[in-house]
């Protein structure tokens, strides 16, 4: 009988040590944790990828694995864009991954000019937080 116990329990550990899942929670266009306004030009951009991992899913955030996909891009990239985020479960362990293409905004304001940045950020209805209007 214990046998018996002692194998159930060792198929139960197989099985459970060689199933994993893996979700895609969101595609995005653009994304970024930096304070950064939208300025787009995929040829300038270098391509990334970022993960985070937890165990039993805990302490599970986004942020993480983007900032960790913005470091391995290098310290002046600060823009996501065309991007893939996944979610793989396995046991104990949850893991999301990022990635994209690692655009860095200031070079693309200097490219475009400040005038014509300002124009572009108009045209596209970019987010200045200068000039929001944000309710009480």
């Amino acid at each position: 009988m214990k046998k018996r116990i002692k194998m159930y329990l060792m198929v139960i550990a197989l099985v459970l040590s060689i199933t994993s899942c893996t979700t895609r929670l969101v595609d995005f266009t653009v994304i970024s944790t930096k304070n950064a306004e939208m300025r787009i030009d995929k040829t300038k951009g270098v391509q990334t990828e970022g993960k985070a991992s937890y165990f039993l899913g805990m302490g599970l955030n986004l942020k993480d694995a983007l900032d960790n996909a913005f470091e391995k891009a290098g310290p002046k990239y600060d823009l996501l864009i065309d991007g893939v985020v996944t979610i793989q479960n396995l046991p104990f362990v949850s893991i999301i991954r990022v990635k994209g293409i690692a655009v860095s905004t200031s070079d693309l304001k200097a490219s475009l000019g400040t005038e014509g940045f300002e124009e572009w950020c108009k045209t596209n209805n970019v987010f200045n937080p200068d000039t929001a209007n944000i309710p009480n």
